[in-house]
């Protein structure tokens, strides 16, 4: 049966759906082969439905993130930090064609529910994003929605089927703008062989979204076009060792941006709450800066998740909408409750340290527990840039 997310994480609420139809729209890039994410299954194989893998085109073998003659994984760390969208899965083509991929993430379950998706505020990963090095367009798809509708089939439908010609009729067609929405790219490519990040952001038109407003959207935001975007901004490629943690911190806040203004920054620190001596990891000045890699060491013992995490500070706003911190349990409850910690925080690879959401809405975790929050307000996201699959044998494939 399918439940909604609310209790731990999310806004998400049951839909009751018609006849859906569809206008084709610019499509959006290549297929990606395998995919995998913290808590969201592991994406490279078929599902127990007999479904094509996650993001794997028809036909296609999954190269495990590997591109052929480096070595190098091409991997993606997909955040929904778009106000206007609710929960999303993603889907993607060149040119007018629509891959024929399962929307991704295709399997496993978001925090707080029992089906898949990007949450509002939160992130998944692609373990081999190596065919969306080149131009594409997204699509951005209702996980709720998608997830009622797909109940009982039994097989995933495919993004080719779900996205269809203007004026069709045809059962699964969805709904332009009404359950699927295109998201233009960024003219920045995804790296090949780097860790990439891929940022849903800006918002819908007025007439889509009441709310929408550029202090919530970015300073591009209009009402009659809006802004609704994908940037994609390169991670660095060291990661730390033992204890330490490489991060890099992403300024993905609009609101944060409206409270600095022109020629204001906020202060991304580490260390216990309230802490004088918290060590600055990243100086933000506008929207969409990514700030260069900075080491944290974490040290040893579970009670150290608890006890330490990342600050977020404008001069200006202490105690306000301008300060939040959130020990590092908390930001690993946004990504994976599930997994030990240690395993979480001691990956020995870059992590993306996002700074997301409206800092006058409700903060995650605010009033000591997660319960009210919606995904919306201002909190961070601290994640690992995906590891690349191997074979059988150990090896990279």
């Amino acid at each position: 049966m399918l439940s909604f997310r609310g209790l731990a994480y999310g806004s998400a609420a049951i839909l009751l759906g018609g006849t859906c139809v569809a206008t084709l729209v610019a499509a959006c890039g290549s297929a990606s082969e395998g995919a995998s994410g913290f808590g969201y299954g592991d994406g490279g194989a078929p599902d127990s439905s007999g479904g094509r893998p996650d993001g794997a085109s028809e036909g296609g073998a999954v190269d495990g993130g590997m591109d052929v003659g480096t070595g190098v994984p091409t991997t993606a760390l997909f955040v929904q930090a778009s106000p206007s969208l609710p929960d999303v899965r993603l889907c993607w083509g060149t040119g007018t064609t629509v891959a024929s991929i399962v929307p991704f993430p295709g399997d496993g379950v978001m925090p707080g529910s029992n089906y898949p998706g990007i949450p509002l505020g939160g992130v998944a990963s692609m373990s081999d994003a190596s065919t969306l090095t080149g131009a594409f367009l997204l699509y951005a798809i209702d996980a709720e929605n998608l997830a009622r509708i797909e109940q009982n089939q039994p097989t995933p439908y495919t993004c080719d089927e779900l996205i269809c010609a203007q004026g069709s009729s045809t059962l699964p067609c969805l709904r332009y703008n009404l359950d699927y929405w295109p998201v233009t790219t960024s003219p920045v490519a995804l790296q090949s062989g780097a860790n990439n990040v891929v940022a849903l952001g800006g918002c819908l038109p007025s007439a889509l979204d009441p709310a929408a407003s550029a202090t919530l959207c970015g300073a591009s935001w209009t009402a009659t076009a809006g802004n609704l975007e994908a940037q994609i901004l390169p991670l660095a490629s060291g990661g730390g060792a033992g204890s330490q943690l490489a991060v890099q911190a992403a300024q993905l806040s609009p609101g944060l941006a409206a409270l600095l203004g022109d020629g204001g920054s906020a202060v991304v620190s580490f260390g216990t709450q309230g802490a004088a001596d918290a060590s600055t990891v990243a100086t933000l000045q506008g929207e969409g800066v990514l700030a260069t890699q900075a080491l944290v060491s974490v040290g040893i013992g579970l009670s150290v998740y608890g006890e330490l995490g990342f600050a977020v500070d404008v001069p200006g706003f202490d105690g306000g909408a301008g300060h939040l911190w959130m020990s590092l349990a908390d930001s690993q409850q946004l990504v994976d409750p599930t997994q030990d910690p240690t395993q979480f925080f001691g990956q020995a690879r870059p992590y993306l340290l996002a700074v997301l959401g409206d800092p006058n809405a409700p903060h995650a975790f605010a009033s000591g527990g997660d319960a009210g929050y919606d995904g919306k307000g201002l909190h961070v996201l601290v994640v690992a840039a995906p590891a690349p699959q191997v074979n059988a044998d150990g090896g990279d494939e």
